[in-house]
């Protein structure tokens, strides 16, 4: 139980030099509210429900897709939360075994197994604070049963022992699927799911509030001209465009991994272009942003024809997203804000069929 012992060591060494500090956060968390960032309409709803969220005392389950920005939301509900000055405490249940698990979050007693002694788990860890379980499905069922017993009971029984401890701790999980599709496919209790979801909220991914696209960028390029001494001052228009028109499976983590990428290439540039984007992902990106730059559009006016422009635009888009989804027409459709209808109609009406 060595790594257990180290984890629950440094929580409690962090807990204690909160004491002598004066933050506006907690030592173990970064965000506060004021660092989500976006004006989207799924996005903010998200916030809204994080702000209510945080003046109560009851379990939060927040759900979406990996990068969109979970342990943000749930550090900024703590730090919002009449807590905010309690342990903040974050496991990924994906990391550990079942039984490694176990011990680092409900402890050990003396003589429990070999090798075992008195050490508190991260709940007790966490008494008067909250404790925040990351990827909640990916914890072993059997625990799931023992999680359950600790959030009815509101007390823990360390591993070996046969005394109950009485704890007070916010439970805020984390999952990168719906409930309804993890509860399906057994990967999370109904039962503990009603404990854990008196609140839920969705954290929307990013093609859902594209229209943040341009905040973020931004952000990230002034964070990075920070840190590496730079003098960024944007991305090119064919970055720019191809970035609303790409899917980002991975969402804001992919987004900013891809600015830090380009950011390393920056040395003696100030705008992002697609040579700076790190090659992997420029790969994935539309091939029609790259190819269409708006320096190309004919400045004679004698051939300008609006209709046949817009025309020509809409079948090129939609066949750059058609291949980017490999002839998917329903997540086609998603991507250019189209009723499947709408998109089929303009399939025929370009003869892309």
């Amino acid at each position: 139980m060595s790594l257990a012992e180290q984890v629950v060591d440094l929580q409690g060494n962090l807990h204690g030099r909160r004491k002598k500090t004066d933050t506006s956060h907690h030592l173990n968390t970064r965000y506060t509210i004021q660092n989500i960032l976006g004006q989207g309409e799924m996005l903010q709803n998200a916030v809204r429900y994080a702000r209510q969220a945080a003046h109560t005392a009851s379990n939060v389950l927040l759900y979406g897709e990996t990068g969109t920005g979970k342990e943000l939301f749930a550090q900024s509900i703590h730090n919002l939360s009449p807590r905010k000055d309690k342990p903040f405490v974050a496991i990924n249940c994906a990391a550990l075994p079942g039984q490694l698990l176990e011990g680092l979050l409900f402890g050990t007693a003396k003589g429990g197994f070999t090798g075992a002694i008195d050490r508190p788990g991260l709940f007790e860890q966490a008494n008067g604070g909250t404790v925040l379980l990351d990827e909640i499905n990916s914890m072993e069922l059997d625990l799931q049963a023992k999680l359950l017993r600790v959030i009815q009971e509101n007390s823990v029984r360390r591993l070996g022992a046969s005394n109950e401890i009485k704890i007070d701790v916010r439970i805020i999980a984390t999952m990168n699927t719906t409930p309804a599709t993890a509860i399906a496919q057994k990967k999370l209790r109904e039962d503990l799911f009603y404990r854990l979801s008196v609140v839920t909220i969705h954290i929307p991914p990013l093609r859902d509030h594209k229209e943040d696209i341009d905040l973020y960028i931004a952000a990230f390029i002034n964070r990075y001209n920070s840190e590496m001494e730079l003098n960024v001052g944007g991305v090119d228009v064919e970055v720019r465009r191809a970035f609303h028109a790409y899917s980002w499976p991975g969402n804001v983590r992919e987004l900013q991994h891809a600015i830090e990428g380009a950011m390393n290439l920056m040395t003696d540039r100030t705008v992002i272009s697609f040579e700076q984007l790190p090659m992997l992902f420029r790969d994935k990106l539309p091939r029609m942003a790259a190819n269409m730059p708006i320096e190309n559009v004919n400045l004679d006016t004698r051939n300008w024809n609006l209709n046949n422009n817009l025309n020509n635009l809409e079948r090129n888009m939609i066949i750059a997203v058609l291949q980017q989804t490999k002839g998917n027409i329903s997540e086609s459709a998603r991507i250019l804000k189209l009723t499947r209808q709408a998109l089929q109609h303009k399939i025929k009406k370009h003869k892309l069929k």
